[in-house]
């Protein structure tokens, strides 16, 4: 029942946003009372005071507060609801004063109006809104001192009702625009929050260096792929390479050429690669790539590719580079640990057979 209402109340919108949600409620709180108290007010107007012009009033009121209602559930056009039933509203009141002329303290109702639209249109249009409204009203008002309530309704009465209108206005518009800035700052907040978190889990998952992925992520992205290929029976292969002599390049040249080298790699490794791989850098000058739904024999040739690559490549200081790759292909039962030391097995491997080289994992049949 608790969650029914809730859902009607707030026409079933799954949103973080509690403005919209507070926006969402209070209309339907508001339609439903104007709904309610139009009704009634209609019926013992009609039925029991013998005010026909009032009755029908109020029942137009209602009928028009129903509309708003059934569209804003049927069409979850919050906005339109919220502008049919400020009109209603508005013209409710202005006419229900010029017709009640402050019988019985009818002007008193009048007071709702700032409520309803301050709150539900906002601060800024509500205010101007209620200044138009109350315009009317305060002149009408001034031009019915000595006739309204049978010559009751004096200059006293008058300034009284003029400034606790403008009090109660004053108190709605201030709780609205402090709760607009401090929802809009929450929502800064918020969105500042999710920006330093979406960039705390890119670091953690990156090589601040190469930008590729690091060991660690790059150890997730392997287990993933590993369940994914025991579930449907799909093929992955992993590329591990690594760049030949480059303790030499280091001592010789020095760390700064030593990191260029390696961005220049890894920049060679994004333009190659397609954007359903994972390229990471596994320590050091060693990087690993996996290849989803790849053969051994397509990663093979992908391997080839991009070392011609790097070997064709210029590099600072006119340096010869040149990469070390070994290629193999998941198979069956092997966990992460087993598939990469195929992979390394291979790359050690090529450079036994002299660097510069792609060897591939030969499957014991």
């Amino acid at each position: 029942m608790r969650n029914t209402l809730y859902r009607f109340m707030t026409l079933g919108k799954a949103t973080d946003d509690l403005a919209t949600l507070r926006t969402a409620m209070m209309a339907n709180a508001f339609l439903l009372i104007s709904i309610i108290a139009f009704s009634i007010f209609s019926y013992v107007n009609l039925a029991l005071f013998s005010a026909p012009l009032l009755g029908v009033l109020d029942g137009v009121a209602a009928v028009i507060s129903t509309i708003a209602l059934i569209d804003l559930h049927l069409n979850r056009a919050l906005n339109r609801a919220i502008y049919i039933g400020s009109a209603n509203f508005f013209f409710f009141f202005i006419t229900f004063a010029h017709t009640n002329q402050n019988s019985d303290f009818g002007l008193i109702w009048t007071i709702f109006f700032p409520i309803f639209v301050i709150t539900l249109i906002g601060h800024k249009k509500g205010i101007l809104l209620t200044a138009v409204f109350y315009a009317i009203i305060f002149t009408m008002a001034f031009q019915g001192i000595g006739n309204w309530d049978e010559g009751l309704w004096n200059l006293r009465s008058y300034l009284r009702f003029c400034i606790a209108s403008l009090v109660l206005t004053y108190v709605v518009y201030v709780y609205e625009a402090a709760l607009f800035r401090s929802s809009t700052e929450l929502a800064k907040t918020r969105e500042q929050e999710a920006k330093y978190l979406e960039e705390l889990h890119r670091l953690s998952a990156t090589d601040p260096l190469t930008s590729l992925y690091n060991r660690r992520k790059m150890d997730d992205v392997i287990q993933e792929h590993i369940r994914q290929s025991q579930r449907y029976q799909s093929a992955f292969s992993l590329i591990m390479f690594d760049i030949d002599d480059f303790k030499m390049i280091n001592d010789r040249y020095g760390h700064n050429i030593g990191d260029q080298v390696l961005i220049n790699i890894s920049d060679i490794v994004k333009q190659t690669f397609r954007q359903t791989d994972y390229s990471s850098r596994w320590g050091g000058e060693e990087f690993l790539i996996l290849l989803p739904k790849t053969s051994l024999h397509e990663a093979f040739h992908l391997a080839e590719k991009i070392r011609l690559k790097i070997e064709e490549n210029d590099y600072p200081n006119h340096l010869q580079v040149s990469c070390s790759f070994g290629v193999a292909e998941y198979r069956e039962g092997l966990n992460e640990t087993e598939i990469v030391e195929l992979a390394d097995n291979a790359l050690y491997a090529a450079k036994r057979s002299g660097k510069n080289c792609v060897i591939r994992d030969t499957p014991i049949l």
